[in-house]
């Protein structure tokens, strides 16, 4: 497991055999440190082949707004924005994660949170299952 540190908030990450790339955050994520801490990860993803994002900050401090939050999707390379990603929250990050999901909608991102792990990945491998078919059914075509 690789771990990126950006000021008060950390995460550790790795690439699992489904191809998922499941990140778990932790310590206190500012609008300072969180979206760079985000995009590093999600990056990092992309470069190990992953082919979904699984993102636990369900255990983590989240003090940011949702604009400062979607700023960030503006500077991600399109690879790591076409990847599909859950998020595993907490309760009371419901309000900040339906702004940046309904966000994320309108830009053309494929993102959905959830309470449960079991359930966020159940959701990718579902989702990455779906991309690979629809790839391969252009492939055939061209």
């Amino acid at each position: 497991m690789d771990t990126i540190e950006c000021g008060t908030g950390a995460c550790s990450m790795r690439v699992d055999g489904d191809g998922i790339c499941t990140t778990v955050y932790s310590g206190l994520l500012l609008p300072e440190n969180f979206p760079r801490l985000a995009a590093r990860a999600m990056q990092a993803g992309a470069e190990r082949h992953a082919r979904g994002l699984l993102s636990r900050v369900d255990k983590a401090a989240v003090c940011c707004d949702p604009a400062s939050m979607m700023a960030a999707y503006r500077d991600l390379p399109a690879q790591v924005r076409a990847l599909p990603a859950a998020f595993v929250i907490s309760p009371g990050q419901v309000e900040l994660c339906d702004t940046l999901m309904r966000g994320a909608g309108a830009a053309g991102l494929l993102r959905r949170a959830f309470f449960s792990e079991a359930e966020a990945r159940a959701w990718l491998v579902q989702n990455i299952a779906a991309i690979a078919a629809n790839q391969d059914w252009w492939r055939k075509r061209g």
